[in-house]
């Protein structure tokens, strides 16, 4: 009761910020999509989630689609905190939402609420596996790239283009351990010797004694799963001392704060290369632009707050895809089940199929929880504050960079 009292006095607090309702075109009683994310600790992400799903809401409302497949959308704010997650997860439940979309905080937890009611669950940026399973927890499904699939792509990256041993840092969140673990597995099977292993304080100030650490370990390679803040810290600390060593990012190397913390010296960012999910589908950019056009024209483009080469840096809204694609799902199984909740709602979701923002087929199966195929895994490298697909990887080359 504390933590939902907290969360309703938060909502309050924040009106139209952490806790908002974007309502406009939907009909009164719509259905309820619930969208709970980071808002204020991690505001990349959280604005990525809450945005797709604003604009998929808004998109539906002008295309025809029948009113009772056209949900209202509440975005709360869970402030990067487990208890909060679950809390959103049980007042959805108490509403008889439709959905719940989530970056994945305590989504272990949340599915011990979702599963009894039938709650469907979209995780759109979490990658870790501990929460995925369709016997254990079938309400829970991903849309957005699995570990597995980024880990093993940079380790088979690694093996056959760096051939050196690797320090392996993360931070002590469940993202960084998640995506640590899944890295031991994957450099070993490989073949990627690992000289250090590292975990660092996801609040740290100062990392410099664990890079160092890695440094006499005659690392040849930094390889760091973590938040933006302790990538950011581990890429100064290594320049800082003049220490060249290549660096391989997680995901969350895209995320602004990278480029704002690094601001002062945007040379140490050169080189620094991450893997991701490719933002253009096999049809080519035409998809993503006209998604990122419709989401410009509500939001205005997005600055990352750094400048290069005398224009200021814009950040593509691809995370926010993932959102979008999950309520374009949502609609299509309320349209297949007419409003009906519970298993059959369930049951619709596992059978809809849409064609998602960037061109790319989206959907499951009764067996199938992953939203984003094992093959769409890319690797963006850094020059001058923008990122481009690097240009030794055989996927990477097909891909247009994306204008920032």
């Amino acid at each position: 009761m504390r933590v939902l009292g907290a969360l309703l006095l938060a909502c309050a607090l924040l009106a139209g910020t952490g806790c908002r309702a974007a309502e406009r075109g939907s009909a009164a009683g719509a259905p309820l999509v619930v969208v709970s994310a980071p808002l204020a600790s991690q505001p990349w992400i959280g604005r990525s989630v809450a945005r797709g799903a604003e604009l998929a809401q808004a998109v539906l409302a002008r295309s025809g689609s029948p009113p009772g497949a056209v949900p209202r959308v509440r975005v709360v704010d869970n402030g990067a905190s487990p208890s909060a997650a679950v809390a959103i997860a049980r007042a959805a439940v108490r509403e008889h939402a439709a959905a719940l979309i989530t970056d994945g905080t305590g989504a272990l937890a949340v599915s011990r609420v979702t599963d009894p009611a039938s709650l469907p669950v979209f995780v759109v940026f979490d990658g870790g596996g501990s929460f995925l399973d369709p016997q254990a927890h079938p309400t829970v499904f991903r849309l957005a790239p699995a570990n597995r699939y980024l880990s093993r792509r940079l380790a088979d990256y690694l093996a056959a283009r760096h051939r050196q041993p690797v320090a392996v840092l993360s931070d002590d969140s469940s993202y960084g351990r998640d995506g640590a673990r899944q890295l031991d597995a994957d450099l070993a099977y490989s073949g990627v010797p690992v000289v250090a292993r590292i975990v660092l304080p996801a609040a740290a100030p100062d990392v410099s004694a664990q890079v160092l650490a890695a440094r006499r370990a005659r690392a040849g390679a930094l390889v760091v799963w973590a938040g933006a803040p302790v990538l950011a810290q581990v890429i100064r600390a290594a320049r800082s001392t003049g220490w060249t060593v290549p660096v391989y990012l997680s995901p969350t190397g895209e995320d602004p704060l990278v480029r704002q913390v690094l601001a002062d010296h945007p040379a140490w960012l050169d080189g620094a290369t991450f893997v991701s999910f490719r933002i253009t589908s096999e049809q080519g950019p035409a998809p993503f632009e006209r998604f990122r056009a419709a989401y410009q024209q509500r939001y205005g483009a997005d600055p990352v707050g750094v400048s290069a080469g005398g224009r200021p840096v814009l950040q593509p809204p691809d995370w926010a895809m993932f959102s979008y694609d999950a309520m374009l799902l949502v609609s299509a199984a309320l349209t297949l089940t007419a409003g009906v909740t519970g298993a059959p709602r369930l049951a619709a979701v596992e059978g809809a199929s849409v064609t998602g923002a960037n061109g790319d087929q989206r959907g499951f199966g009764p067996d199938d929880r992953e939203g984003v195929s094992s093959s769409d895994m890319y690797f963006g490298r850094f020059s001058a504050m923008r990122f481009a697909p690097v240009t030794d990887d055989a996927l990477s080359t097909q891909l247009p960079a994306v204008a920032q």
